[in-house]
């Protein structure tokens, strides 16, 4: 096809033409040898993402196509002045094609409405008079936005999306400009930045939906509200803050406010409306509140007061099934209660405000898009969906029993057989006993002779469970650590109650819990306060080991990925990853480097308190943080997994090195753990 814009470029250091078709959908580089050439690349235009210029200072002129996950940069080789206008020539080309493109998307959702018919009212101040084409296509474009949230492809290259992702977010903005600046040259921007976001995805989800949700109607009226400003006169004067917003949903909840204004500013100011409208009884009447005698009359806006009552429920263009249909049912009710329906009643106007309100409700509801994406041009009646979540089941016939039976015959034998095999040595002892000769047993050790009673028969307690007083204890503890005519010590076992056991017990069960929380406390990790370290260091470090941790993921990927044309990028790789050792290394020496001028500042003020004093106090060294070693402790994971990744890319260099009889190169990624 013939081109209708064409440019002398140079495409990766070889000279052609750049040129767009005449119906602009493709872009081409043309070679300029051999003559006549057939166009090498060939860049479809609705694929093209995003394009880059250079600035107008620069001395060289270039322009960037992203493609997706590839790009190409096309340098102009004319004159400087003559090159600047091929490439903005293209440029407006290509965003021109490009936004008609999606100018034309928009349409084909949302497509216009359709005229009303003649004759046809208006709905005031909702958009319910909407033609079926536009609730369709406003269906449409939300389920297209929904799905958008879980598609993984749109979210790595909606650009816009995870710009508002990072402006949102500074802890993630730090580390995305931190490690875009610290990444290997051999890795380009694209290439980084998809990487980047693959890992999280569920952030942009989140940021999409969050961004998704809009803020739903209230009740404007009562958020209206007169203040009390000092006037020059030392008067307190009244006045109302009412912002465009608040005027335009005042409009669209109480259409009758909106015909008063456009039948009496004409006539009136809008400032002199307002005026007389919050303090009518047009207002009150809105509110639901009571109109007394003593309210002043106002013989503009009273006219409106029979209308504004008159606000029924707005017309939905659609069928309600009388399955739910309230007022369907009602015809068919035979039951009668006490006052049904008296706060809605028509006839009944001692309770204006629950008139109101329920009114209110239905309007800003009428406002809300439904969930069930239901069209005007839908059949009539319910979904089978519907019908079985409003089916009465309990109703319903029986359905007819489809189980399938089955008749074990000797099931106690079955049973009878396993329960004696089951039952243990004590279990079949105790079977052989005779009640009566237990229960009796029991009865008479329970009697209180046999309990530990004193000498009138009544029952002791601490005799019972084995306790003695103290002066009884020390005795026997006396009596048991007595020595004997042969010189050795007897030694008795201490009876359980007995003074010496309960100091036993307890140093036993103290001991225990010091144990176990010496246990907890040295198998955790130190606290970051307890480390001593500045909010500058610990900025500094937080910031190197995300940016470490960001590129030992982008290094497992490719290790792990097997495509060995990755080679060049995972040896820049590692290399990034000696710099992200020496990164820490750095933030060690500084932290020590802190430790040691606050150690100074400390041997200072001793040694001026000695002089003052004449007393010598010693340095608390901990009281300067722990400098290098504090690092080391919050880092040793990192340094493991920085390790783990060196040495894990030289076993399969070396591997790969024998296996091709070598004595070097770089190692292809997934072949140590595809050899594995």
């Amino acid at each position: 096809m013939p081109p209708t814009t064409r440019a002398s470029v140079a495409y990766k250091k070889k000279d052609g033409s750049l040129s767009v078709a005449d119906d602009r959908k493709y872009l081409f580089w043309t070679p300029a040898a051999p003559p006549g050439a057939s166009p090498s690349v060939t860049v479809p235009v609705a694929d093209i993402t995003n394009l880059q210029q250079t600035p107008e200072s620069s001395p060289k002129v270039a322009l960037k196509v992203f493609v997706k996950e590839e790009s190409y940069v096309f340098s102009f080789t004319a004159a400087r002045d003559q090159a600047r206008k091929e490439q903005e020539s293209v440029t407006d080309i290509l965003r021109d094609t490009i936004a008609n493109a999606k100018a034309k998307d928009a349409d084909k959702l949302a497509p216009p409405a359709a005229a009303a018919a003649p004759g046809t009212p208006a709905q005031d101040g909702g958009d319910s008079g909407q033609s079926a084409a536009m609730t369709f296509a406003k269906a449409v474009s939300a389920r297209e936005a929904e799905d958008a949230w879980y598609d993984d492809g749109r979210l790595k290259n909606d650009f816009q999306l995870q710009r508002s992702l990072l402006t949102s977010n500074k802890a993630l903005n730090d580390r995305f400009t931190q490690s875009l600046r610290e990444k290997p040259e051999t890795v380009t921007v694209p290439q980084f930045t998809a990487q980047f976001w693959s890992t999280r995805l569920h952030l942009l989800r989140a940021h999409a939906i969050e961004k998704a949700q809009k803020e739903g109607e209230y009740n404007v009226l009562p958020e209206i509200k007169h203040t009390s400003v000092l006037g020059e006169d030392g008067q307190y004067h009244k006045t109302l803050n009412v912002t465009k917003e608040q005027i335009g949903l005042l409009f669209k909840q109480y259409p009758i406010v909106r015909r008063a204004f456009d039948e009496c500013t004409p006539k009136l100011k809008p400032e002199e409306f307002w005026a007389r409208f919050f303090g009518s009884r047009l207002l009150k009447k809105l509110k639901g509140e009571r109109i007394e005698r003593t309210d002043p009359p106002d013989g503009v806006l009273d006219r409106y007061l029979d209308e504004a009552g008159n606000v029924g429920p707005i017309g939905l263009g659609h069928s309600v099934p009388h399955v739910i249909d309230l007022e369907g049912n009602e015809q068919n009710t035979k039951f009668r209660v006490n006052r049904e329906g008296w706060e809605m009643s028509a006839s009944r106007h001692d309770q204006p405000i629950l008139h109101v309100l329920n009114n209110l409700s239905e309007k800003m509801m009428s406002h809300v898009a439904a969930n069930d994406n239901q069209q005007a041009h839908a059949p009539i009646g319910l979904d089978e969906e519907t019908f079985e979540q409003l089916q009465l089941r309990d109703l319903a016939m029986n359905d007819v029993d489809n189980r399938v039976v089955l008749n074990v015959r000797d099931q106690q034998q079955y049973l009878a057989g396993q329960r004696e095999d089951d039952l243990s040595k004590d279990a079949r002892l105790y079977a052989k006993q005779d009640p009566s000769k237990v229960l009796s047993s029991l009865q008479s050790d329970l009697l209180p002779s046999h309990l530990g009673s004193d000498d009138k028969g009544t029952l002791r307690l601490d005799r019972a469970i084995g306790y003695h007083t103290d002066d009884e204890s020390d005795s026997e503890d006396e009596s048991a650590t007595a020595p004997q005519t042969n010189g050795t010590t007897a030694k008795s076992k201490s009876r359980i109650g007995s003074h010496a056991s309960l100091i036993t017990a307890t140093s036993s069960v103290l001991s225990s819990i010091q144990q176990r929380r010496h246990h907890a406390s040295a198998s955790s990790t130190p606290t970051v306060a307890s480390l001593g370290l500045s909010q500058t260091l610990l900025d500094q470090l937080t910031i190197t080991h995300n940016t470490t941790t960001e590129f030992l993921h982008y290094f497992w990927t490719l290790f792990l990925s097997g495509d060995p044309s990755k080679s060049t990028e995972l040896q820049g790789l590692v290399s990034t990853l000696d710099r992200s050792l020496d990164r820490i290394n750095a933030v060690a020496e500084q932290a020590e480097a802190e430790r040691q001028k606050k150690l100074d500042v400390q041997r200072e003020k001793v040694k001026e308190y000695e002089k003052r004093t004449g007393k010598r106090r010693r340095v608390d060294e901990r009281d300067a943080g722990s400098g290098k070693a504090g690092v080391e402790v919050l880092v040793r994971p990192t340094v493991e997994a920085l390790r783990a990744a060196s040495e894990a890319y030289r076993k399969a260099w070396e591997e790969q090195s024998k296996e091709a009889g070598l004595g070097g190169g770089t190692p292809v990624p997934g072949a140590a753990a595809a050899a594995g």
